[in-house]
C-alpha cells in the first residue's frame, strides 16, 4: 500500500494523450531553468517553452512543463501547461544548427497551481521532451506551496555557492532568511566568471554586510564599482553577469573581527587563488 498522491486528479480536464512533458533540467555550465522561470514568465513561456529545439520534442499539442528544483533531490515545480500554435524548421542563431522552431501560448488549466504544486519524481534519464505514458505513473504530490516558489532557501554560510541570476531574484524578492542571514555576516568572498575561470575576490564588513556589498553588484549590472569588473563587462551583452557570474562565500569574519583583520583576509586570499594579474580580476 502507498501513500503517494497522483497528480492526475489535480488536472482533470488535461488528455495526457495530447501532451508532452517537458523536463526542464540543470546542465554543467548552463542556466538554471528555475532561474528563468523567476525572472520572467514570459521568457519562460517563449524562450524556454518556445523558441528553437534541437529535436522535434513537441510533436503533440500541449507541453506540460516542471521544473527541476536545485537543493531537493527528486522535486519538480508546475511551470504550466502551454499549447503549441506553430512549429517549423529552423536554425539555431547562435551556431546555426538544424531543428525546429516552435511558437507557443498560455493554457490556463492549472493555472492556480504554478510555481506551488512540487511533484515528487526520480529522474531517469536526460531527455528533455517526455511522453506522459512513460513517466505519469511514477509522479506524485510532493507539496503545494502556500505561496508560488520564491528560491531555495538559505542554506548556511558554509553553503552558498550560486549563480549571479538566483541571487538576483532572492536579492529582488526581500528574501528574509537571506537578506537577515547575509546582512549580518561579514567576510571575503569569490565571483567566478564560469565561462573563462576568472576569479575576483572581494570583502563586506561594513553596515548590512555581504547583503549590502551583493547588492551593488545586482544594482550595475554585475560590476558593483570594480574597474576590471567594469572593463569586462562593457564589452559584453547586458546578461553577461547573469548567465555567467557565481558567487560563493570564502570566509565568514567574527563578530570581534576588525576591518583591518577582515582586509588582510581579502589579501590573503587573492594571493591565494591568484586573482592579481593574468589569472583574475583583481587589480590591487
Amino acid at each position: 500500500m502507498t501513500n503517494k498522491i497522483p497528480i492526475e486528479p489535480l488536472f482533470p480536464q488535461v488528455n495526457w494523450d495530447e501532451c508532452k512533458i517537458h523536463v526542464a533540467q540543470t546542465y554543467a555550465n548552463t542556466e538554471r531553468p528555475i532561474d528563468a522561470f523567476m525572472r520572467s514568465f514570459d521568457e519562460w513561456q517563449n524562450d524556454w517553452n518556445g523558441s528553437f529545439q534541437s529535436l522535434n520534442y513537441w510533436n503533440r499539442q500541449y507541453i506540460f512543463s516542471i521544473i527541476d528544483l536545485p537543493h531537493k533531490a527528486n522535486c519538480w515545480l508546475f511551470g504550466g501547461i502551454f499549447r503549441v500554435v506553430e512549429c517549423e524548421p529552423g536554425l539555431r542563431e547562435d551556431d546555426g544548427k538544424e531543428g525546429v522552431v516552435y511558437k507557443v501560448a498560455f493554457d490556463t488549466r492549472g493555472k492556480s497551481l504554478i510555481g506551488r504544486l512540487v511533484i515528487q519524481w526520480e529522474k531517469d534519464g536526460r531527455i528533455m521532451g517526455r511522453n506522459p505514458e512513460s513517466m505519469l505513473h511514477k509522479m506524485s504530490v510532493a507539496e503545494i506551496l502556500p505561496e508560488p516558489y520564491a528560491g531555495v532557501d538559505f542554506p548556511g554560510y558554509a553553503h552558498i555557492n550560486h549563480s549571479y541570476a538566483s541571487l538576483e531574484m532572492l536579492w529582488k524578492e526581500n528574501k528574509p532568511d537571506w537578506k537577515s542571514a547575509l546582512r549580518h555576516c561579514h567576510g571575503v568572498y569569490l565571483i567566478t566568471d564560469t565561462s573563462t575561470g576568472m576569479r575576483y575576490v572581494g570583502s563586506a564588513y561594513g553596515d548590512d554586510g555581504i547583503w549590502s556589498r551583493w547588492q551593488t553588484y545586482f544594482q550595475t549590472g554585475g560590476h558593483g564599482g570594480n574597474k576590471l569588473l567594469r572593463k569586462l563587462l562593457t564589452d559584453k551583452s547586458t546578461d553577461y553577469a547573469r548567465n555567467n557570474f557565481r558567487f560563493s562565500l570564502l570566509e565568514q569574519a567574527s563578530s570581534r573581527d576588525s576591518e583591518q583583520h577582515v582586509m588582510e583576509r581579502e589579501s590573503y586570499w587573492k594571493q591565494v587563488l591568484l586573482t592579481r594579474g593574468e589569472f583574475g580580476l583583481n587589480e590591487n
